[in-house]
């Protein structure tokens, strides 16, 4: 199993040759990566002095691309000294399409972190791609279970992030900035980072960034599974990546990569222990995401019989709520309301029932609108049950 990761200068290249199992170093340029800040003369410098030291520089052209925005980046490439790069990753399944079309003998590194998660269409893509596919960079939102199944079974290299930001929210949108004019979109250096807050949690800082790719917010800990190797290295796992890009230090994003890579060796468990920020691993045991699912699942649906009168279609909190009715009936008939949770709520005996013309009414004919006072908790989807 081997390490890579991002590097701007020449320092973080002499620190990459010194540190164990790194062989390979990924360049951003402006003009291809969402968070790249290198222009084309220092991707050149950088791959050449990578490849001087015995180091595999990879190109990183991450950006999604709308087609005028391609047709331009495409035709600018064309000056570009491709060859040098050990390997082009990329995200975009066009711009890995266009690659294997008009270089095939580039290897491709293809990102498949959103989207990708089934075993079937990680297949699909090491099909299509076939020989010109060297790896798949695989999501952190897959449980260590799966990620073990999918560096057994795929016929492609894999990696992961092994320490890094966790991304929250992407959009290609500047959010912000002024927005860029069209003409100097792919020739700014912008490069803004800030911090959020929500008002219901105004103590977490999420860290935030935009460049001309979009903006980016991230959580506040960090991804960290660098003491969980053993089962994936055992597995397979050919890369683990260790991004220390939001740790950069006078224009190095490298920092102190060697020291990490002989910890991780060797005592990995107080590496994360003295890691820069908190650390997490949210996906790494279980994906728990859908946990919630059967929870919210309307359980009402056994209450939808003949003594089920009534349906609540909308409301406004504190002022009213509006019913749909499903056969004939009285007000004596009423016993109380089934909340989509499963919760029971009893009837306020305040509540008054009107008609969409502001009359009072105590029957009701099948498929009436009717309107009463605020009743609590009374929610779209509410059903009001009868005594039975």
């Amino acid at each position: 199993m081997q390490f890579n990761t991002f590097v701007s200068s020449i320092p973080d290249l002499e620190r990459c040759v010194n540190a164990p199992n790194l062989q390979e170093v990924l360049l951003e340029p402006i003009l291809l990566a969402r968070q790249g800040k290198l222009t084309e003369n220092q991707v050149e410098t950088l791959a050449g002095e990578a490849l001087k030291r015995g180091l595999r520089p990879v190109l990183v052209w991450d950006i999604l691309m709308p087609e005028r925005v391609m047709n331009d980046v495409c035709e600018r490439l064309k000056s570009w000294n491709l060859n040098q790069f050990a390997a082009i990753r990329v995200c975009d399944p066009g711009v890995a399409y266009w690659l294997k079309i008009n270089f095939p003998k580039m290897p491709l590194q293809l990102i498949v972190e959103t989207g990708n998660h089934n075993f079937e269409s990680l297949l699909g893509w090491c099909e299509f791609f076939g020989e010109s596919l060297e790896r798949l960079i695989l999501s952190i939102e897959l449980p260590e279970e799966k990620l073990i199944e999918y560096c057994q079974k795929l016929p492609v290299a894999c990696e992961l992030l092994g320490v890094g930001q966790i991304l929250l929210f992407y959009s290609p949108r500047s959010l912000l900035a002024e927005p860029l004019a069209e003409e100097e979109d792919l020739n700014s250096t912008l490069y803004l980072e800030a911090i959020a807050a929500f008002e219901d949690a105004p103590n977490r800082h999420f860290p935030t960034l935009e460049t001309i790719h979009g903006t980016f917010m991230f959580l506040d800990k960090d991804q960290f599974i660098l003491d969980k190797l053993n089962g994936l290295e055992s597995a397979g796992l050919h890369t683990v990546r260790l991004d220390l890009r939001h740790l950069e230090k006078n224009g190095d994003v490298a920092v102190d990569i060697d020291n990490i890579c002989r910890q991780i060796l060797k005592n990995p468990a107080s590496l994360r222990l003295n890691w820069f920020k908190e650390t997490r691993a949210p996906f790494f045991k279980a994906n728990r995401t859908t946990a919630l699912f059967p929870k919210m699942k309307s359980k009402v649906a056994d209450y939808r019989n003949q003594n089920c009168l009534a349906e609540v279609l909308t409301g406004e909190s504190g002022k009213y709520v509006v019913f749909q009715t499903f056969r004939s009936f009285d007000v004596s008939q009423i016993k109380s309301m089934i909340m989509p949770t499963g919760e029971e709520i009893k009837i306020p005996p305040e509540t008054i029932f009107r008609n969409i013309n502001g009359e009072q009414l105590s029957s009701f004919t099948s498929d009436q609108i009717l309107v009463t006072n605020w009743i609590k908790k009374a929610v779209p989807g509410t059903l009001l049950l009868s005594k039975g």
